[in-house]
């Protein structure tokens, strides 16, 4: 089962945090608190430690991004966990491609729409 990776409170009176750097990619190993990221508040800048072993299986909060305290900002999956997973990443990008076909039919009816306008121009 995934462990989840949170957003930590810095401090009382922090509310959220932004991510400034990840210091691992997805696919790579990491121990149980070693730094995983570093993130930048209002009064603090601090690396957070990985709250487990294994894979780091998804990044959900991008650097540069803010995000709320106790918020996901990725998981980390047990070695055997890791491949069922990376196998569902490229179905995830595949649904951008029938966009991009998308766009040239759109591009279509505006061509009788200029056709119709220079027939009632002719009128």
């Amino acid at each position: 089962m995934p462990t989840d990776v949170i957003m930590p409170q810095m401090g009382e009176s922090i509310v959220e945090g932004t991510i400034t750097k990840w210091l691992k990619k997805p696919g790579e190993k990491v121990q149980r608190d070693e730094p995983l990221f570093e993130i930048s508040t209002d009064k603090v800048d601090a690396e957070i430690p990985s709250p487990a072993a294994g894979v780091l299986q998804e990044i959900k909060a991008a650097e540069g991004s803010t995000v709320q305290v106790n918020t996901v900002v990725g998981t980390i999956a047990a070695d055997g966990e890791a491949a069922p997973k990376a196998a569902a990443a490229p179905a995830k990008a595949a649904p951008p491609e029938p966009k991009k076909e998308a766009a040239p039919a759109a591009a279509a009816p505006s061509s009788p729409v200029a056709r119709s306008g220079s027939a009632h121009s002719r009128v």
